[in-house]
C-alpha cells in the first residue's frame, strides 16, 4: 500500500510539471466543441478496439499485453495526430477509462493514477520532443515509453494494490517486453493510417 501510495504522490509531481512546462512557455491548451467531440469519439473508439482482447484474445496465455497494446496504441496515436497539442492523450486516455469503468465494474478511483500515468508520460515525452508524432521516429519513442511505463505501473503497483494479485518479476519484464512491442507495432500502425484518415475526415477524400 505504501509503494502504491508513493507512486500516486510521484504521478501527482509529475503532472504538476507538465502544467509548469505548459505554464511556463505558454502553451496552456484551448479545446473547441468540434475537438471535445472528436476527442469524446476516440475515447470511445478506444473502448470498441480492445473489444477483441476482452473476448476472447485475453485468455491466450502469456500474450496478453502484446495483444492488447497494439490495438489501443494504433487508435490512440490516429486519435492524437487529429489534435496534435497538449491535453488530447489525457483527456482520450482518461476519457476511455473512466468509459470503461462505468460500462464494466463501476467507476473505481483507485484505476486513476494508472490512466494519469500513461497519459502524462506521453505528454512529457511530447512536451520535451516538441513533437506529436509528426515523425515516425516520434511516434515509435513515444510507443516505447507508452508501453515501458504503462506495463511496468500496472503489474508492480495497480494489480497488486487493487486486485491483490502478485507476479513474479520474470513474468512482469516478460509482460512489459511484450507491451512495449506491442506499443511500437501500434504506433507504426497508427501512424501509417492517420494520414489517410485524417485528410478523408477533412478534405472529404484520400
Amino acid at each position: 500500500m505504501n509503494l502504491y501510495i508513493g507512486s500516486v504522490i510521484l504521478i501527482a509531481i509529475l503532472g504538476g510539471v507538465i502544467f509548469h512546462l505548459l505554464k511556463t512557455r505558454k502553451e496552456i491548451p484551448s479545446f473547441s466543441i468540434l475537438d471535445l467531440t472528436t476527442i469524446a469519439m476516440f475515447s470511445s473508439l478506444l473502448y470498441i478496439a480492445i473489444l477483441p482482447f476482452k473476448f476472447g484474445l485475453s485468455r491466450i496465455p502469456m500474450i496478453q499485453s502484446f495483444f492488447f497494446a497494439i490495438p489501443y496504441t494504433a487508435v490512440l496515436f490516429i486519435g492524437i495526430r487529429f489534435i496534435p497539442r497538449a491535453g488530447t492523450a489525457t483527456f482520450i486516455i482518461c476519457g476511455h477509462s473512466l468509459l470503461s469503468q462505468i460500462i464494466s465494474s463501476g467507476v473505481n478511483p483507485l484505476w486513476w493514477p494508472y490512466a494519469l500515468l500513461a497519459s502524462f508520460i506521453l505528454e512529457l515525452y511530447f512536451i520535451v520532443t516538441r513533437n506529436y508524432l509528426n515523425t515516425v521516429t516520434n511516434a515509435l519513442g513515444a510507443g516505447f515509453f507508452r508501453g515501458l511505463t504503462v506495463y511496468s505501473y500496472f503489474y508492480w503497483f495497480s494489480a497488486p494494490y487493487i486486485w491483490h494479485q502478485f507476479y513474479a518479476p520474470w513474468y512482469i519484464v516478460m509482460q512489459t517486453l511484450q507491451g512495449i512491442a506491442g506499443s511500437i507495432i501500434g504506433a507504426f500502425i497508427g501512424i501509417y493510417l492517420s494520414k489517410p484518415i485524417i485528410n478523408a475526415a477533412r478534405y472529404g477524400g484520400i
